[in-house]
């Protein structure tokens, strides 16, 4: 459990400290969205839905 939740902290870290000007060149993504504003909440909900799976009770 320790080791997976160790884990999880590295992934976050790892895709919220990436250069993320390097990322996104365009000023507009898919629906008229910022790309920047689509991967900062994409990479959020995923490391909150892998916390949800790594902590739920059975």
């Amino acid at each position: 459990m320790r080791e997976k939740a160790f884990a999880l902290f590295l992934l976050a870290l790892f895709l919220f400290t990436l250069p993320l000007g390097l990322l996104f060149r365009e000023a507009w993504g898919p629906l008229g969205l910022p790309p920047l504003y689509l991967y900062l909440f994409g990479a959020w909900g995923l490391t909150l839905l892998l916390a949800f799976l790594l902590y739920r009770r059975p």
